[in-house]
């Protein structure tokens, strides 16, 4: 092939490097996977959205010119990722003023850059003192552009909604608390700085603390505690009570989702699954023995002794037997699977009060251990019902196989082996892979069947709630009322969920149910194609062997790897 036919690919190569090179510098838990030492933190102020809108704005027209010169096979897959992943920076500058700055999920990258970048430094020479003092130093500046954002919202008439607040507040007055004890350092890992040494940096870190750590969280909790603040905070929830609200939100749908699927098409959508999903659910009830009505057995269910943990160690061996099922059966559904190992731990209990569930962290060069972050906490109110789905989603073969794989794949651009930042495919792929639990023999056990027919029903009444909420087509109540009667979740968990909604991450629950689909889809498009000829294991393999893609992308590439003609 000669120079000018290679040219495209090459470009986008070029491209991709220069990318990732952009994201390495200002992104610290990039840095951390690669070893790298961290310098600066991002924070939230306007002049760094320019900055990555002006980057993503030059990649994208960079992109759009190779119109005529198109790549192909893996380059083509890589230009589609510059592009979306572009146009998902440009999307979020837009949105800026639109995107809440001081809500819990907002506000949890502080606890990890607190345990990825502080609590796993290293302190091998005298000068690495005056490193971390410069980093927790960051730290307070990052939380202080936080503040300055909020502050600049609230004049623009973007607030916390009311419902909000007091969660809100409960978040930073944990994280203050939380975030100050743990960048202590302990003694155990200052021994290369040597007596003196070590008391500079104790008393540094503390004066940071009391100087610019804790006046800036304080800074935060006095703007929402402040009574102008509360007395002008929207009563209701929802981005369609903003001053365009509904365009963001709209905007928020098509950056979750992945396709250009309107609000109130998902939200039907999400009522038609509910009722297939809720007559599947009343199949299962028969087969345990219980043929009443539905809320009747959800009672049962808050009660049923098997279905709740004792103490954070009951919940992870919980969780541990699940995976222990699932080990036998991967090589008969999967070609390839991570070199990395996963396992499992609690999530910092600053954070558990304001997250519905935990999340997933992946391995990292000090980590190299994929682990599902579980939430330890009100072990008397948080049913393991779902246990076995919602671990085959969090680990295998879900989230890890993905972005560990991913993270292996060194055919791929460094970029695209260490950035997943399109959310319909994370989440799709994670509910794809926990669905396979079905053919896997893994919910044969009914109360694991009706877990799992639980969570697929709680995924898609999010199509109805969160599009509800904040098209403005349902208040709190209905929504409420509409979960409750979609879900087996109790009535804080609806609270904190429908808030995350509503106030928080407008969209993103969307992503679950919404991939997920669209993964069906696009395998039962092979499988027509193919007939007898589609292999599981093949089909697979197209899809995690490119890393995490934009939907049109990845259908590309499936009947590329699959060899199916167009």
């Amino acid at each position: 092939m000669s120079t000018r036919t290679n040219e495209p690919g090459r470009a986008i190569g070029r491209l991709a490097d220069r990318y990732w090179e952009f994201l390495l510098e200002r992104e610290p838990l990039l840095r951390v996977r690669q070893g790298l030492p961290v310098e600066t933190l991002p924070g939230a102020s306007l002049a760094e959205a320019e900055e990555r809108a002006r980057f993503a704005g030059g990649v994208l027209d960079e992109v759009r010119a190779l119109d005529g010169a198109e790549p192909s096979g893996a380059d083509a897959d890589t230009a589609a990722f510059l592009a979306g992943l572009a146009e998902q920076e440009l999307s979020a500058f837009r949105c800026h003023w639109l995107t809440p700055a001081a809500t819990p999920y907002r506000l949890f990258p502080l606890s990890l850059y607190t345990d990825a970048v502080l609590r796993t430094f290293r302190f091998a020479e005298p000068p690495d003192a005056d490193r971390y003092s410069a980093l927790v130093h960051e730290l307070a500046r990052v939380v202080g552009s936080i503040g300055d954002k909020a502050a600049a919202q609230a004049a623009r008439g973007f607030r916390v909604p009311a419902p909000a607040l007091a969660g809100a507040r409960t978040t930073i007055a944990s994280l203050r608390a939380s975030v100050a004890r743990r960048v202590e350092v302990g003694e155990d890992r200052l021994g290369a700085l040597g007596p003196a040494g070590r008391g500079r940096l104790r008393d540094a870190v503390q004066r940071l603390v009391d100087t610019e750590l804790a006046p800036a969280f304080d800074r935060l909790l006095a703007l929402v505690d402040d009574p102008s603040y509360l007395r002008e905070a929207p009563p209701e929830v929802g981005w369609a009570r903003y001053r365009g609200g509904e365009e963001a939100y709209r905007e928020f749908v098509r950056t979750h989702t992945g396709d250009g699927a309107a609000p109130e098409r998902l939200h039907e959508l999400g009522r038609d699954q509910c009722r297939e999903l809720a007559e599947r659910m009343r199949e299962v009830r028969t087969t345990l023995g219980f043929p009443g009505p539905e809320e009747e057995f959800h009672d049962r269910l808050r009660t049923e002794p098997r279905l709740y943990a004792r103490t954070p160690e009951e919940v992870e061996a919980r969780f541990r037997g699940h995976l222990d099922r699932l080990a036998p059966v991967l090589p008969r559904w999967f070609a390839a699977l991570p070199a990395a190992p996963y396992g499992l731990a609690r999530l910092d209990p600053a954070l558990e009060a304001g997250m519905t569930f935990g999340y997933y962290e992946p391995p990292t060069a000090a980590g190299p251990i994929g682990r599902y972050r579980y939430n330890g906490s009100d072990l008397d109110r948080r049913s393991l019902l779902g246990s076995a789905s919602l671990i085959y989603h969090e680990l295998a073969p879900g989230h890890h196989f993905h972005l560990a794989r991913q993270a292996e794949n060194h055919a791929l651009p460094q970029l695209r082996r260490e950035v997943a930042e399109f959310g319909a495919f994370n989440e799709g792929w994670a509910e794809y892979a926990a669905g396979l639990g079905w053919e896997m023999g893994l919910y044969d056990d009914p109360w694991d069947a009706y877990g799992r027919l639980a969570q697929e029903r709680f995924t898609a009444q999010r199509l109805v709630v969160d599009t509800g909420l904040n098209l403005g087509t349902m208040d709190l109540e209905q929504a409420r009322e509409f979960m409750r009667a979609n879900s087996t979740e109790a009535d804080g968990q609806i609270a904190s969920d429908l808030l995350r909604y509503s106030t928080d991450l407008p969209g993103q629950a969307l992503s679950y149910r919404a991939g997920f689909l669209e993964f069906g889809r696009v395998r039962a498009d092979a499988e027509a194609e193919l007939g007898a000829g589609f292999d599981v294991r093949a089909f697979h393999e197209a899809v995690l062997g490119g890393g995490g893609l934009p939907f049109p992308a990845l259908r590309r590439r499936v009947a590329r790897e699959l060899d199916i003609s167009h």
